[in-house]
């Protein structure tokens, strides 16, 4: 088929600037320690169909993202190569807590493997494994081109204090992070010709063995005017100039009225083709997209400059530990709190009746820890509201989180994960004394989002900063030309919302806003489990455990909650769906009301 073009492309047409570099390949050969998968088995026995989204009801596939915001970027070689190491880890680690995004600015500002002018996707494998790569709380996408030291790997920033202003703040080097690394790494094409067998085997067979061996695999592809303008379908163009001057990823392979196909995730955000996909004809090796592809194998490497033990700044009180080297005032702002709350009535909509009107204390469990609900992680990415320069956004990364967990959990956590967009929110929410980057009320946003909805992060990615509430800065798309506001995309909405143990004593100083994810007990204290916005490297993983039942820090007086309304994916082929836009039974002892 060939695709129609949007109603955008059809009036500024479309501008395709190669990102992967002519004549890429390793610098210094294939990293290969062990057999391939296509060693381990007949290619006979393969299934008919695969697909890393939907394994007996499991999704595996990270988020999609997009390396044309905030401004255009040929950074595809980045994205192709890290989209597939994430879902690698999601798959090596059984979809266990916590989800793996590499930083792909990373890459950028240290050249490890090209830069926003295009780039050698293998060179990327060649980095890692010699360096290692954080994920992207440590350094999240700006689509631009820093230095690498010594604040381009892992960076934090604190509010400014007087004389120095508020915003933007001041940024030191983080030391102590983890890193990702990849044992081995090579060609799809090349290794042995036979199956465990002793059967010939193709490329075609060889790239289906690694992708349901191993996981996705990074592969080149020739992009052109029509592949750009892409909107559903199976696609099938077959043209005589097979260089490569894109990279992305395969996560699986299927089959429609006969004719066989690859399925493709790109970089462009999920308002281009299905939901961000593809599916290309798989036989007559459209736009080459066999011929370029490869493989690594992601490990976690050592923490990054772990402290010596005589050194060790980190001290044990009892049942937690603490970081000597956190000073008063870093972090958060005492003098201009991220969480604010205008004085009045807490505007609510609750149309269906709330959990604790119908549940008895015996039909609540003991313990409840949405990254763990019988073995399935719910959690959706974590994040890191202080880089790339200080912003006081708690109120719209807690509000964000909470609900895109929610929408995993009304979604019984099927493909595509849905990870919203808090710049929105810090962008557009005003009311109750709200201010972006200077603060704001949950609430607000929850009254917010019911009135707009809200994006995903493919739509409009975090940059800390405050800007204009436009429908360009809501959801956009760049080339080199410009940037221009995307009309048709999807916004998620909220069907009601409301506030619990709303406080009005004054007794306690609201100044943080967290999400509350789980409780649990240990040695007969009871605790919450909470998601931080500070980045992975703070607390544990990002994430903290607290006190339960004292009113510690004053986090059980003033909380806010919203139900989402069940997003069902329009764009997914017919050939996949499968239960994928149907809501799954929810785990036991979890209520979304």
């Amino acid at each position: 088929m060939t695709a129609q073009p949007t109603q955008r492309q059809q009036q500024a047409g479309v501008s395709f600037e190669t990102c992967r570099l002519p004549n890429s390949d390793f610098k210094n050969g294939e990293r290969v320690t062990g057999p391939r998968p296509h060693e381990l088995l007949a290619v006979g026995e393969l299934p008919r169909a695969w697909f890393w989204g939907n394994v007996d009801g499991k999704n595996y596939l990270s988020e999609t993202r997009n390396q044309h915001i905030p401004q255009y970027c040929g950074s595809c070689w980045a994205f192709g190569t890290t989209a597939a190491l994430n879902d690698r880890l999601r798959i090596k680690y059984q979809d266990r807590f916590p989800e793996v995004v590499l930083s792909t600015q990373v890459l950028i500002n240290c050249q490890g493997g090209g830069t926003c002018h295009g780039g050698n996707p293998y060179a990327v494998y060649e980095y890692i494994a010699q360096t290692g790569l954080p994920d992207q709380t440590c350094q999240n996408y700006e689509a631009r081109e820093f230095e690498c030291a010594p604040y381009g790997v892992c960076e934090t920033c604190d509010p400014g204090s007087p004389p120095q202003p508020f915003l933007p703040g001041t940024c030191t080097v983080v030391q102590s992070y983890t890193k990702y690394g990849v044992a081995q790494y090579g060609h799809v094409h090349t290794g042995p010709s036979t199956d465990k067998a002793g059967a010939e085997v193709s490329v075609v067979q060889k790239l289906k063995a690694e992708i349901h061996g191993r996981g996705p695999v990074a592969c080149g592809l020739h992009v052109t005017d029509d592949f750009a303008k892409y909107q559903g379908g199976v696609y099938e163009e077959v043209t005589g100039w097979m260089m490569p001057n894109h990279e992305l990823s395969l996560v699986g392979w299927g089959e429609e009225n006969g004719t066989e196909y690859w399925i493709g995730r790109n970089s462009w955000g999920t308002y281009w083709g299905e939901d961000g996909y593809f599916r290309i004809a798989m036989h007559a090796n459209n736009l080459g997209v066999t011929d370029f592809c490869s493989w690594a194998e992601p490990v976690i490497m050592e923490e990054a400059q772990p402290p010596q033990q005589e050194e060790s700044p980190f001290e044990v009180r009892g049942t937690f530990t603490l970081d000597r080297r956190v000073e008063k005032g870093s972090l958060h702002s005492y003098e201009q709190p991220c969480l604010q709350r205008s004085t009045g009535p807490v505007p609510t909509l609750v149309t269906s009746p709330e959990p604790a009107t119908y549940l008895l204390p015996h039909q609540i469990p003991k313990a409840y820890d949405i990254r763990d609900l019988d073995g399935v992680d719910y959690a959706t990415i974590d994040r890191n509201q202080h880089i790339p320069q200080y912003c006081g956004s708690c109120w719209a990364h807690a509000t964000a989180s909470a609900l895109s967990d929610r929408i995993a959990l009304l979604r019984g956590n099927t493909f595509p994960e849905i990870d919203l967009a808090p710049q929105v929110l810090v962008d557009c929410v005003r009311a109750n004394a709200s201010h972006g980057c200077s603060g704001g009320d949950p609430c607000a946003a929850y009254s917010w989002i019911l009135e707009n909805g809200l994006p995903d992060e493919s739509c409009s990615n975090y940059q800390a900063l405050d800007r204009p509430c436009t429908a360009e800065n809501t959801c956009k798309s760049c080339n080199w030309d410009g940037c221009w506001a995307v009309e048709q995309h999807r916004s998620y909405r909220i069907s009601e919302h409301g506030g619990v143990f709303r406080d009005a004593s004054g007794c306690t100083m609201e100044m943080h806003a967290i999400e509350l994810a789980g409780y649990g007990e240990e040695d007969g204290t009871p605790y919450w489990i909470a998601r931080n916005s500070w980045g992975t490297y703070w607390g544990e993983k990002g994430w903290f455990r607290i006190v339960r039942g004292e009113g510690s820090l004053g986090m059980e007086l003033n909380c806010d909650w919203a139900v989402p309304e069940l997003p069902l994916p329009t764009n997914l082929p017919d050939g996949r769906v499968g239960q994928h836009a149907r809501v799954i039974g929810q785990p036991a002892g979890m209520n979304l009301a």
